[in-house]
């Protein structure tokens, strides 16, 4: 159970599919009844979740947000801040980042221009989070979404390629280089993902650092390899078939799970029903692990933090970090 005997409310990413409508479930089935708000980029499905809470009992708000679009995001943490000015909705208990993008190829751009990836993974994700700040509550957890690939792609058994670091300027970029084959473009594009997820991994040591400064907290919930869930956009029907139909038999493999089972962990660490002591840690389908070394690196999280101010329109004199450095 959360530690509030209020009811809690809750900020949900993506919760129209795969994971994040798990997540979904789980929290309309949690004894809390949290308050959600629940944000997604496609209209018709944000109402169907919407109504499908409604039909549960629960209280919810649902606001669009496009991860690809900085504008989007802004009209949306605008949204939100309203409904909590004009007392509709009580300051934040947690806000579940869940929603990202993973896709074929390296090729694709945001509204402003950077490689897609980064942009829905890193970029937005920093915009949220700067945006979220001031509208979360007394004890206000953020959960981000980690992965294995930051880990290397022994991490996913190979389906996913290893992470190759670069500065954010460089990340943001597209591939301009000669279209390759489906393999090449695909092992391209799983880069950027593992890479993208590096780079959100390194980021959520200064935010912890910083929330937990205003006794907030922010931790990174790893859901293990998720089979089943349909992440990778613009997927060949063929693999798009295997992937949901017969990957989901992997889940029995360690490291490995299925949308229900990892819902269930990333819910209770959210609410605080688990680790409820913990900031800056590292949760992996519900077990404390510990994030690669490399993304304690003061220099990377100094030049990325940098980087995705500018990159965001953050003023300058709110740009103030302590890098977090190993334990």
């Amino acid at each position: 159970m959360t530690q509030s005997d209020i009811t809690p409310t809750v900020l949900l990413t993506g919760p129209t599919r795969g994971i994040g409508h798990a997540m979904l479930e789980r929290l309309l089935a949690h004894p809390a009844r949290p308050r959600l708000v629940l944000l997604a980029r496609d209209p018709r499905a944000l109402d169907e979740a919407v109504a499908r809470s409604r039909d549960a009992g629960a209280d919810v708000r649902g606001i669009l947000l496009d991860l690809a679009d900085l504008d989007s995001v802004r009209s949306a943490l605008e949204e939100i801040a309203e409904l909590i000015r004009t007392g509709e909705l009580p300051p934040l208990d947690a806000a579940m980042l869940n929603a990202g993008g993973q896709f074929l190829d390296r090729r694709h751009t945001s509204a402003q221009g950077y490689e897609l990836t980064f942009a829905i993974n890193v970029i937005a994700q920093h915009a949220l989070l700067r945006g979220l700040q001031p509208l979360l509550g007394p004890g206000g957890h953020v959960v981000l979404a980690g992965s294995s690939t930051h880990r290397g792609k022994r991490r996913s058994f190979g389906l996913v390629p290893d992470p190759v670091w670069q500065e954010p300027a460089e990340l943001a970029l597209t591939d301009d280089t000669p279209r390759g084959g489906f393999r090449i473009e695909r092992e391209r594009g799983g880069i950027a993902y593992a890479t993208s997820k590096l780079a959100l991994v390194t980021l959520a040591h200064p935010w912890a650092a910083r929330l937990g400064a205003s006794a907030q907290r922010l931790n990174v919930y790893d859901p293990g390899l998720v089979a089943g869930t349909g992440l990778v956009r613009g997927m060949p029907a063929y693999m798009d078939w295997v992937w949901r139909n017969v990957m989901p038999a992997m889940s029995v493999l360690p490291g490995a799970t299925t949308p229900r089972g990892t819902a269930r962990h990333a819910v209770a660490l959210a609410l605080g029903d688990r680790h409820a002591d913990r900031n800056d840690a590292y949760i992996e389908i519900g077990r404390e692990t510990r994030a690669e070394a490399v993304t304690f690196d003061a220099g990377r999280q100094s030049r990325l933090w940098s980087w995705l101010e500018a990159a965001t329109g953050a003023r300058a004199d709110r740009a103030q970090v302590t890098p977090r450095a190993a334990d």
